[in-house]
């Protein structure tokens, strides 16, 4: 599903993005679960991402009234979501990146509601799920991503930089120092992107995102994957790591042979 260059830009720039990667109908009827599970179950918005970098990325009088909706793991809710983590053409384009053998994760949305949906600020992805080895993310849009609607920002070549110290708290989640790394210190990329298009990128590439201004939606879904010895840092190697496997073989490794005892 993706040509050389395109794999050859992912491993230099650290992302790349494939166009119409879902086709209009299954865009269709992945929003329109999305949509059900969001009047469902989590219908409440919330602020988004708390902590003091908002000072470095909206004005005085919006610091507090942007909105978010994230829903972890939504094949809780619907099957269609459970289906996508083995989509065809997103597990080709994760194995032609990371090797034939990968495991699924976590599925997230990261929904900017219309008016002032929540910014994000510079990060890493990594800080959140730190791994031994490589980890793809993979962005799936569900509704058209203009720079007005908070596109993904990426910094190329950043994921060369491997993990950097960020700033974290029970106030916040993990983002890199505003001093250092803020869109007026940093040249980043827009990707904007159509209903289907996914974003691939590694997650020691920084990235960040603008408010969503626009009077529409703004729905994205994360979904990671990694090589099955690409393991949690602080998980012990002879601890079996079990995650689902959407593509190719897991070899055992150090961890148990699984017996009945």
């Amino acid at each position: 599903m993706l040509t050389q260059t395109q794999i050859d830009a992912f491993h230099r720039d650290g992302f790349v993005k494939a166009e119409g990667l879902f086709s209009p109908g299954e865009v269709q009827h992945l929003n329109a679960e999305m949509n059900a599970i969001i009047d469902e179950w989590w219908g409440e918005p919330s602020i988004g991402w708390r902590g003091p970098w908002r000072e470095h990325y909206l004005e005085d009088g919006e610091q507090h009234s942007t909105r978010a909706v994230f829903i972890g793991a939504p094949h809780q809710y619907s099957a269609a979501w459970g289906q996508i983590i083995f989509h065809p053409g997103l597990v080709q384009c994760v194995q032609s990146l990371i090797g034939p053998n990968v495991q699924w994760h976590h599925t997230i949305l990261h929904g900017k509601p219309p008016g002032l949906g929540t910014p994000f600020p510079m990060h890493q992805d990594y800080p959140f799920y730190p791994h031994t080895g490589d980890f793809l993310d993979c962005l799936v849009h569900l509704d058209a991503t203009p720079e007005e609607r908070g596109c993904l920002r990426l910094v190329p070549g950043s994921h060369r930089l491997g993990p950097l110290e960020h700033r974290e708290g029970d106030h916040t989640r993990p983002y890199l120092p505003p001093e250092q790394y803020h869109p007026d210190k940093v040249e980043t990329v827009p990707i904007p992107a159509q209903a289907g298009d996914v974003v691939f990128f590694s997650y020691c590439t920084i990235h960040w995102s603008q408010a969503n201004r626009s009077s529409s939606w703004r729905k994205s879904v994360r979904i990671g994957y990694h090589p099955p010895e690409s393991r949690p840092i602080d998980l012990d190697p002879a601890i079996p790591n079990h995650n689902i496997m959407a593509g190719g073989f897991k070899q055992r490794q150090a961890e148990p042979r699984i017996t009945y005892r």
